[in-house]
């Protein structure tokens, strides 16, 4: 992989024709991934109070409401209870402490954690990719196939294809991809420089705190790294490998919850729900082209992207024994197909000219795609029009003769947007942890 630089793009480069090379490949991967990152955060502010009431942003705009209001000790954010909750995070209290600094309501400060996340996203793309392959153009290839390795559009928490930025730019769990992008670069950069470990192992915590299943898929990736890149001696493995656990050690230390607890107590367990993940139609539109990465996981800097891959296929078939959160394990194998497509187009790009030509193809079909789907399905219409009255808004106006200590009854999702006024509800319909008698109520 530390093979000749001049070899992988063409060659016949001295060392200030290589520093401008390069310095011409990120000015180019800015020009392209900051607007198009920055519209996805700008989308994802402008419909935050458009969403439909089964959207995840109203349980974080409560949790934000009960952080902002009280920052020592927040109240339950969904139920009138003494309960914690797992939405106390790091991400969240940190932007509840810029919220009540900068005098910010809470859709404000969502919206900057939109353009934060595209910002982490952009960053995590680039120094992973610049750690993963030597290539000046690597960043840029490997953008375009995370945005463009889409034979139909998929919109749901936890994908980082364009339809799911866009409206989910804010979440804790688009802010876990970003973080394992810039997670698996420490891991590499640790196995020639171990000075990389502590800043790994303080990253690693926040993940594991912040969001469990993300940062287990981080930690999945960033573990195979360790044991399977090709670089490094075997002391430097295993110092990468004992940061995560003591990273997982360390996240128990935080003041408003367990991690590991939350992990081991599932919550509501006859909790039902979620997209097909394993109907042909979904595992066409995610796993075409992204398949074809395939390819580019044969060579031997690639093997720790082949295992990865290998313990996300796993991890998901379990969900056909009725294991619901395993579909979700569909998300990581997807992104590491594409970083294979990404690491083909790339190994050789210089010897074979055909490869950026097969590139262009696959951005002009999936842009045409994107396009035309998303037209017929109208993916990208909001819930509520503007000028229309939001959930949000009705919710409002619903209880507004309520006090907010005083629980009301609100069927499935509809308790969503009433959370996110302030209001509490009886019970709310997915998983909460920390909330012991959630299935009783």
């Amino acid at each position: 992989m530390a093979s000749n630089i001049n070899r992988q793009v063409g060659g016949g480069f001295d060392h200030a024709q290589t520093k401008v090379f390069f310095g011409r490949a990120n000015l180019i991967y800015a020009l392209i991934a900051a607007p198009v990152l920055g519209l996805f955060a700008w989308l994802s502010a402008q419909g935050i109070l458009l969403e439909h009431p089964g959207s995840d942003i109203w349980q974080h705009a409560a949790a934000l409401l009960a952080l902002i209001e009280n920052p020592d000790a927040p109240a339950n954010p969904f139920i009138v209870s003494d309960a914690g909750s797992r939405h106390f995070q790091p991400l969240w209290v940190a932007w509840a402490a810029v919220a009540r600094v900068a005098g910010l309501d809470v859709w404000q400060v969502l919206a900057l954690a939109g353009y934060a996340a595209m910002a982490l996203f952009g960053i995590g793309v680039y120094v992973f990719a610049r750690a993963l392959h030597p290539a000046p153009w690597a960043p840029l290839v490997l953008f375009l196939c995370l945005m463009l390795g889409w034979a139909l559009p998929l919109q749901h928490t936890g994908f980082h294809s364009p339809l799911t930025l866009y409206y989910a730019a804010a979440y804790p769990a688009t802010y876990m991809i970003g973080l394992s992008f810039i997670l698996w670069a420490l891991v590499l950069r640790s196995l020639v420089r171990p000075v990389f470990v502590i800043p790994l192992c303080a990253l690693a915590v926040f993940m594991f705190t912040t969001h469990q299943v993300g940062a287990v898929i981080g930690f999945i990736g960033a573990g195979s790294f360790a044991l399977c890149w090709p670089h490094g001696p075997i002391a430097v493995r295993m110092r990468v490998v004992s940061a995560l656990v003591l990273a997982v050690c360390l996240s128990t230390l935080w003041p408003y919850f367990n991690a590991v607890e939350i992990v081991l107590r599932p919550g509501n367990t006859t909790w039902e729900g979620g997209p097909a993940f394993y109907s042909p139609v979904y595992l066409t539109a995610a796993l075409i082209p992204s398949i074809f990465g395939l390819a580019g996981l044969r060579a031997p800097e690639s093997r720790a992207l082949l295992l990865m891959a290998g313990v996300f296929l796993c991890i998901y078939l379990v969900g056909l024994t009725g294991f619901q959160l395993a579909g979700r394990f569909l998300m990581p194998l997807v992104l590491v197909l594409q970083v294979g497509l990404a690491f083909y187009f790339l190994t050789g790009m210089g010897s074979d000219r055909r490869r950026p030509v097969v590139i262009g193809l696959i951005a002009a079909a999936n842009l045409a795609t994107l396009a035309v789907v998303a037209n017929l399905l109208d993916i990208t219409a909001p819930a509520t029009m503007p000028g229309e009255v939001t959930f949000y808004e009705a919710a409002g106006v619903l209880t507004a003769d309520i006090a907010d200590d005083q629980p009301v009854a609100a069927f499935l999702t509809s308790a969503w947007p009433v959370v996110a006024t302030g209001q509490k509800v009886l019970s709310v319909p997915w998983p909460e942890p920390m909330i012991v008698d959630l299935a009783a109520r």
